[in-house]
């Protein structure tokens, strides 16, 4: 029962901190809470540690406030940490399913897998020995992956030849930018505000500047948001001198945040092409964009989520009395005891964190979109991807490609071949026979020579048949060209 009363104290303080009001009986509240667990450890069918139900009853707490607030035990923070920052632990392919084992579908860049050879197009047949065939894309996924620096047997086949790749996992970062130019204006699209993702915008926009482009259609659908601060460091590069947003903290114990833009940027102009689930860093991102004249929005109102979260990491109780007994006060989390006494709880007393919406935050003309989201000027109904093709990121074919060549030229130009109908298997770097067979098919529909090859006729027209799947397919897209080819170079 002693074990019992620590962890009601730990449960009553976090109350206390995180409670609109408070509790003006505190004994009579810890003898309730008290009570329960007693009756929750003694009566549930299965039997429950204190830790247990210290953490049934923080998840239950916390998940009751919003739908963004939770509690997380260690092993859930750190997976939820590395879900933020876009990382995993294994060798960096995605895959897919296939009759003859699983499919390599993408080899990610400057990853253990690129790094051993494995190629996109390669089936594997086998996992440390044990076959995959007939097996799921997760299921196998999981035997792949593992901690960095330990070995994983792959057996691959490749031009119907089998061998055996060992590969050694590493931690895999998938990068959340993509860029392009084509013709005047740039393309930069984002998929999440992970950590660094303001690191790969640079890299986008010093090219898109190196070529004295100031016309962009800056991409955010789909985008569900992330770190606010990688957010604001990206829009400090296109907005003016100025408030790019304001973080409202509902507790008086902490300062309210107001980011700004120092400007000396080039004037931009953007398009930003958002949907229903462009969310929170991602609205903080393109309200500064339209607030400041420097962006208009293409597509459907944003999702509307205009409150944040702090994460917190927890005391155990047995920390948690210890540092009480030690100060006289009782803190339940780790910044409150650094911030007010300068004492970092070793690992080891940390039980697992909160994230908690803390607040809400303001556009630069200090508008709360919460539950609103932010509506477009110009309305487009939202892409469809034929052959399941994201046409937004498939680039125009550069240079020639044939039978065995291996690259990104490759890549795009079967996805243009899948979308238009002409090519069944799945897009990778390779030209087999399978992307041989629908180059040849395409050429004969357009009449062109039966040459196999992607020569300069046959690229020439597959970048037309893009711009003109595009165009039926993304209006969206389409309409943020149309509206910037309005302004001069």
């Amino acid at each position: 029962m002693k074990k019992l009363k620590g962890l009601v104290s730990l449960i009553l303080v976090i109350c206390f901190i995180f409670m609109a009001s408070p509790i003006t009986n505190a004994q009579e509240y810890g003898s309730y809470l008290e009570a329960m667990l007693g009756f929750m450890t003694e009566m549930y069918y299965e039997g429950l540690t204190d830790e247990e139900a210290l953490t049934a009853t923080l998840k239950g707490m916390f998940s009751q406030l919003d739908d963004y607030s939770e509690y997380y035990d260690k092993e859930e923070t750190q997976s939820y940490i590395n879900n933020l920052n876009n990382t995993y632990q294994g060798i960096g392919a995605s895959l897919q399913n296939d009759d003859n084992g699983i499919r390599v579908v993408e080899v990610f860049e400057e990853s253990p897998a690129e790094e051993s050879g494995l190629h996109s197009g390669d089936i594997i047949t086998a996992i440390d020995g044990k076959s995959v065939v007939g097996m799921d894309a997760t299921s196998a996924a999981t035997l792949i992956r593992g901690e960095a620096g330990t070995e994983v047997k792959l057996t691959i086949l490749r031009d119907e030849l089998k061998t055996d790749l060992f590969i050694i996992r590493g931690s895999v970062i998938n990068k959340s930018v993509t860029y392009r130019i084509e013709g005047r204006i740039g393309y930069i699209s984002i998929d999440s505000f992970n950590r660094g993702t303001s690191k790969e915008f640079d890299i986008a926009i010093k090219e898109i500047n190196k070529a004295k482009i100031e016309k962009i259609i800056l991409d955010l659908r789909g985008n569900p948001g992330g770190y606010v601060d990688e957010a604001v460091a990206i829009a400090r590069k296109l907005i003016p001198e100025g408030i790019v947003t304001t973080l409202d903290y509902k507790s008086e114990n902490y300062n309210d945040q107001v980011f700004y833009s120092y400007g000396n940027n080039p004037d931009y102009i953007i398009a930003v092409l958002v949907d229903e689930n462009s969310a929170s860093a991602s609205e903080i991102l393109a309200g500064a964009l339209y607030d400041t004249g420097v962006g208009f929005l293409v597509g459907q109102t944003t999702f509307g989520k205009g409150v944040f979260q702090n994460i917190f990491s927890v005391l155990t109780p047995k920390a948690y009395s210890k540092y009480r007994k030690k100060y006289g006060i009782g803190y339940v989390t780790d910044i409150e005891w650094m911030g007010h006494h300068g004492v970092s709880p070793e690992e080891d007393e940390i039980i697992g964190s909160v994230k908690l919406t803390t607040g809400h935050y303001l556009t630069p003309r200090n508008k709360s979109i919460n539950g609103v989201g932010l509506k477009p000027s110009l309305v487009e109904p939202n892409p469809t991807n034929p052959g399941g093709i994201n046409l937004s990121q498939v680039t125009p074919v550069k240079e020639n490609v044939e039978l065995h060549s291996y690259n990104s030229d490759v890549f795009n130009a079967e996805k243009t071949l899948k979308a238009a109908g002409y090519m069944d298997a799945t897009a990778d770097r390779l030209f087999d026979d399978k992307t041989l067979e629908a180059v040849k098919k395409y050429q004969a529909d357009k009449k062109l020579p039966l040459t196999g090859k992607i020569e300069t006729a046959t690229r020439n027209k597959l970048n037309e048949t893009l711009n003109e799947l595009r165009k039926n397919n993304d209006k969206q897209y389409t309409k943020a060209l149309e509206v910037l080819n309005w302004f001069s170079d």
